[in-house]
């Protein structure tokens, strides 16, 4: 998934510009390209804000929150640092704006069944694990070189799925799926499985979405 998607059609943001970020091998650096909408002019400052956000989630994706320095998104954005300095007094305010704004939750459509609720979180999960967090990130979660980007992205997962963990309640309560569901257990399951592919290097597209439904659908309705 692009990142026009994450900030746009997937996460609720206003899509105004459209922006790639593109990670470039060869020489070990990220880019962040920026083309402005086709019938809109977007305030300058807002492009500038995008394109420092996108920057260091490429940044984030690839080497881990280690990497991510304003001179690193300086060099990514094609934004002066003195430019990044006037919004973030520094590199650990930066991550924090970041990621806080990427955990803003999302309202799961209203008119979904239980079973059709969890495919699209589970679709949503693996589009925000991959597009926001990256080998990079889980990377250094899991060695906790950086305790308090841990503590800032275990912050965003908890605001993230809030809304999911209070519908599994509510369906709960309604009977439409079984009351002896452990609601913590699903999450668990559900958004370790994709971090688990993603480490794997497979791949997580919508007939792998449809497998693990099947494989956990039945633990709803046991």
């Amino acid at each position: 998934m692009s990142i026009r998607r994450y900030w746009g059609e997937s996460s609720g943001y206003p899509l105004t510009p459209r922006i790639i970020a593109r990670e470039t091998a060869s020489c070990g650096r990220e880019e962040a390209l920026v083309a402005p909408a086709a019938h809109t002019r977007t305030p300058r400052h807002t492009l500038v804000d995008e394109r420092i956000h996108a920057a260091t989630l490429a940044i984030l994706r690839g080497r881990g929150p280690l990497a991510v320095s304003v001179e690193a998104v300086a060099a990514a954005s094609g934004v002066a640092k003195t430019t990044i300095y006037r919004r973030f007094d520094n590199r650990e305010a930066l991550l924090e704006a970041v990621i806080t704004t990427a955990g803003i939750p999302v309202e799961i459509p209203a008119d979904l069944s239980a079973q059709a609720t969890l495919r699209w979180v589970l679709r949503h999960s693996r589009d925000t694990i991959e597009d926001v967090v990256g080998r990079g990130t889980v990377a250094a979660v899991l060695a906790n070189e950086d305790p308090q980007f841990t503590q800032l992205l275990l912050g965003m997962i908890r605001t993230t799925t809030r809304p999911f963990r209070e519908n599994l309640r509510a369906r709960a309560l309604a009977g439409e799926i079984t009351s002896s569901i452990d609601i913590e257990l699903v999450i668990s399951v559900l958004l370790g499985a994709v971090v688990a592919e993603l480490i794997r290097g497979r791949p997580t597209d919508d007939a792998w979405v449809e497998s693990v439904l099947g494989l956990v659908w039945p633990a709803f309705v046991a």
